[in-house]
């Protein structure tokens, strides 16, 4: 729980969303079979180790913690189930991405850096928050090749394989749609075709070390 409650305290630390909207889980590293997700209704500065909340990947069931958990924990659950190699999922209502969902748009590959998520970011069609028909719409877009997607008129979600990483594919999103959001303002951006992502993602595969 302590790599969840450092997502939580950089999330209050960057103010991306506000108040108690959105909301991260991550897999329980001991026991795969079930996940810890943030409490329904508690506003980000005030969430503890106390009040969060584990849940079976299988059933849903709440298996330990005092209180309720996110509204949207079925689609928590449904990633879950759904992808073993995922290990956290994080769910925002960030200014710039909140805006594209409401437009019903992708965000679109105007920087290289979409190739560690995806080509673009896809939009979800409307279903009601908390809803197992939100739940099952997720389900269907997310995988490892498309690792985070927009909720029409809601927010964005993002997966990793370990709840930092889908927290860092939620900043990068929400960066990449503020810096489209602009370049629309002063004219029509280059949007990146497959074949350049591709090379990108190759790149990337090589990318990195460990100090």
């Amino acid at each position: 729980m302590d790599a969840l409650m450092a997502v939580i305290d950089q999330i209050q630390a960057d103010r991306i969303t506000f108040a108690a909207s959105g909301n991260v889980s991550v897999r329980d590293p001991r026991h795969p079979d079930r996940f810890w997700i943030t409490p329904s209704g508690v506003a980000w500065p005030h969430i503890t180790y106390d009040d969060l909340v584990a849940l079976s990947v299988e059933t849903g069931t709440v298996l330990d913690g005092r209180l309720k958990p996110s509204t949207e924990w079925r689609f928590h659950r449904t990633l879950y189930a759904r992808h073993d190699w995922i290990g956290g999922v994080v769910h925002l209502h960030s200014r710039y991405a909140t805006i594209f969902s409401t437009l019903g748009e992708p965000i679109k590959p105007v920087h290289y850096q979409m190739a560690r998520v995806a080509y673009q970011v896809p939009v979800v069609p409307y279903e009601t928050y908390g809803t197992p028909a939100l739940a099952e719409a997720v389900g269907t877009v997310i995988d490892k090749d498309c690792q985070a997607a927009l909720l029409a008129n809601h927010g964005l979600v993002a997966v990793g394989d370990t709840v930092a990483k889908a927290y860092q594919y939620a900043q990068e999103i929400e960066w990449m749609a503020d810096i489209y959001y602009h370049a629309r303002l002063l004219g029509t951006p280059r949007i990146l075709t497959v074949e350049e992502i591709e090379k990108v993602r190759d790149q990337f595969a090589q990318y990195g070390q460990t100090p």
